[in-house]
């Protein structure tokens, strides 16, 4: 953290997904008071690339958009406020959006404005007065949202009414904020209870199976529908059921560095104390996981372990990246029954640029299974549609012919 003086002042989170509600709720039960920003417009984004070279990342131009935005709200008071603005190490242009928008900040004006940051480069510790409180707090929401967003991606392709299952995953994802509020404890256990029992009772059509797309690549873009031109309701409405990578494949990784990492310099301590959490961690998610078990298909998350396993065959994993989740991911849900994998990476993305260099070889160890690399920038796309439509006959393609047969030589 750059700041521990949060006296008076209100924490603005930008929102880059449905867990930015979690996040901000668990802010407010260590008695701060934050809120999450509205969902980037067409406006906000164009404030953000007019104020940016153009060189940067899709993300920073949404991030930047949103805080210049917050800005012109009436009444503002820049010393009353702080901007979230997490970060990371290494070659990824994250690490410098907090930068590059500290120089923006202070051309409009908005010295007063302070950036805080958490750095994945400690796996996010140290946020706040009780960061080991806050921490376990923000794990359980962060699950809970997880599993929420595979309940409704699992459902929402099925469903007979149109628009049941987004009410009952907008209703979850309110008790789960509020349960957050409240510090969570065994109202998270109530309100799971209540999400099984609603997505449960859904009235759902199953006898026309779908193509289970796996969609994989750069974190934000994955889960912000404005960034991604809202890519999985896309590939719902021409037959296709997501399953995304999650938040927490990114929070295992984190952790998975921190202990390489601390393992090589002799900090032993502190190795120990993240494969203790990391421990935790994993018994939460999947406590929580056999609540709904019944109603997904592979509610558990791999290990980070497991994927760079996966991954070993083609890179080296000390090379790190967000490409090792990348290609590691799709390799887990290639071998779980995807029939295509969508990799999304912003314009010039290093690591995405990694990843769609060795999807071939990839590809060709499994059948040839279709891989398409959609690349986001500030121009939008002009032919996702027809690229889109030709993937979803390749994947229907490949699900005859390898999905269908290697069910049947299991015995499923």
């Amino acid at each position: 953290m750059t700041t521990t003086n949060f006296t008076g002042k209100t924490i603005y989170v930008p929102y880059m997904c449905d867990h930015a509600f979690v996040l901000a709720a668990g802010l407010e039960s260590a008695g701060l008071k934050a809120e999450v920003l509205p969902a980037t417009t067409d406006e906000t984004f164009a404030l953000g690339l007019e104020n940016l070279v153009g060189k940067e990342c899709s993300p920073c131009f949404t991030t930047t958009g949103d805080a210049l935005q917050l800005a012109r709200r009436p009444g503002f008071d820049p010393r009353a406020s702080l901007l979230l603005m997490p970060t990371a190490g290494g070659p990824c242009r994250f690490g410098q959006y907090r930068v590059v928008q500290r120089d923006v900040l202070d051309d409009h004006g908005l010295q007063d404005l302070e950036i805080i940051s958490m750095t994945a480069d400690n796996s996010y510790q140290g946020f706040g007065d009780n960061p080991t409180q806050f921490r376990l707090l923000l794990w359980d929401g962060v699950v809970l949202v997880d599993l929420l967003q595979r309940l409704l991606f699992a459902h929402r392709p099925y469903e007979r009414e149109p628009g049941q299952t987004d009410a009952v995953y907008q209703e979850s994802l309110r008790r789960i904020t509020e349960a957050t509020r409240a510090g969570g404890g065994k109202r998270f256990d109530t309100e799971l209870t209540w999400i099984a029992e609603a997505f449960a009772a859904l009235p759902i059509q199953r006898d026309r199976p779908r193509l289970i797309i796996a969609l994989v690549g750069e974190i934000y873009l994955r889960f912000n529908d404005y960034a991604n031109q809202n890519i999985i309701r896309q590939v719902e409405a021409v037959g296709g059921e997501i399953v995304l990578s999650s938040m927490m494949e990114w929070l295992y990784f984190t952790n998975w560095e921190y202990i390489r990492k601390t393992k090589q310099v002799g900090r032993y301590g502190a190795m120990l104390t993240t494969r203790l959490a990391d421990l935790y961690q994993r018994y939460r998610e999947h406590r929580f996981a056999r609540r709904v078990a019944h109603l997904l298909p592979h509610p558990y998350e791999a290990t980070s372990k497991q994927l760079m396993q996966n991954l070993r065959p083609y890179y080296d994993t000390v090379l790190g990246t967000e490409a090792v989740l990348t290609l590691g991911e799709a390799i887990e849900m290639a071998k779980h029954g995807a029939s295509g994998i969508l990799s999304i990476l912003p314009f010039s993305c290093m690591p995405g640029i990694i990843s769609a260099g060795l999807a071939p070889r990839i590809r060709a160890d499994f059948d040839n299974i279709p891989w398409l690399d959609v690349i986001f920038d500030a121009q939008g796309s002009t032919n996702f549609n027809t690229r889109l439509e030709a993937f979803m006959y390749q994947a229907a393609q490949y699900y005859h012919r390898v999905v269908v047969g290697n069910k049947a030589r299991s015995g499923f």
